[in-house]
């Protein structure tokens, strides 16, 4: 049994590196390097997308990159972590019997409202927008209440896409003013 589960964590690291180094961070490099961003440019503004979310859609700007440039760097990075934050509870969820009751107990409940585990997902648009949870808590909320993985991230990311858009618009607007 011990033996299943190391395995099991194994399996379950390599998927989130996979997903943390392949989509979060080797796709926008592949997108600055395909377009003659310098590498350091690039990474430093996946650093700040890492560090302040949709809030740095704006260095973006004043790294001189195209609006358009940002939000798929951001959004590239932001498919990487958010599966790699499922990855990682999901792991949690097979590898530890407390954590799988406590789960169990929460479907349960979940169960008396069927209209908000069908159509809970959709909320992560708006989930992805709270100051403090954005692109790291919503995951984790979704998971909690046993929302579809598949959904969740996308409403996740298309949430942080909104925001990213937002912060563009208004640094865009701020620069056009001063």
């Amino acid at each position: 049994m011990e033996h299943t589960k190391t395995a099991l964590v194994e399996i379950q690291i390599g998927k989130i590196l996979s997903f943390f180094l392949l989509i979060g961070i080797g796709v926008p490099l592949l997108i600055g390097i395909m377009l003659g961003i310098p590498i350091p440019t690039t990474l430093s503004f996946i650093g700040s997308t890492a560090v302040l979310q949709a809030l740095a859609a704006p260095i973006g700007v004043l790294l001189h990159l195209d609006p358009w440039v940002v939000l798929a760097i951001m959004i590239s990075f932001a498919f990487g972590i958010v599966l790699a934050i499922q990855e990682v509870l999901r792991t949690f969820a097979l590898t530890s019997d407390r954590v799988s009751r406590w789960l169990s107990k929460i479907e349960q409940k979940m169960e008396d409202h069927q209209s908000l585990h069908r159509y809970g997902a959709v909320s992560c648009i708006f989930i992805a927008w709270i100051p403090g949870i954005g692109l790291y808590g919503t995951p984790a909320i979704a998971w909690i209440l046993r929302w579809d993985r598949i959904q969740s991230a996308i409403f996740t990311v298309t949430g942080f896409f909104l925001a990213s858009l937002l912060m563009i618009v208004i640094a865009e607007g701020a620069a056009i003013l001063f």
